[in-house]
């Protein structure tokens, strides 16, 4: 009868270290999974905040586009008062297009840098002696 409670003692001792065992395996994945899931969260942010950043210094990019072009077209203007506009300038990444000049000298420029689009309207109250702008603005739509 001894020898039996001796046995049964072993076997519940090593049943209880099995599941010690068990029970230690499954913490340790269950951390594991959680760091998983906050690192690759992490890394998602990063990726959205590069491509935020991206966008935002394409942008820019199409903003000064459209200003070169706008003086750009200045420029052909105080050299010709008849200057029509209607002409693109590529530049590389990017291009801007000068519209038909309208009325008493509207200069609405486009441009499009890596599909970032700024327009800019400019209304130009005297261009000579001096050339006097009435208005230079970035605008959504014309």
């Amino acid at each position: 009868m001894s020898n039996l409670k001796i046995n049964l003692q072993s076997t519940i001792y090593n049943l209880q270290s099995n599941n010690r065992g068990f029970i230690a395996l499954i913490t340790v994945l269950i951390i594991l999974a959680v760091a998983f899931i906050i690192g690759l969260s992490n890394s998602l942010l990063n990726i959205s905040e590069v491509n935020m950043g991206l966008k935002k210094t394409q942008s820019s990019q199409a903003y000064y586009l459209a200003n070169l072009c706008a003086e750009h077209a200045l420029i052909k203007l105080k050299e010709d008062i008849n200057y029509s506009g209607n002409e693109i300038i590529e530049i590389e990444g990017g291009n801007c297009q000068i519209l038909p000049i309208e009325g008493n000298w509207t200069v609405k420029v486009i441009s499009n840098f890596q599909n970032q689009v700024k327009k800019i309207k400019i209304v130009v109250a005297q261009i000579n002696p001096q050339m006097i702008i009435a208005s230079w603005q970035e605008v959504a739509e014309f």
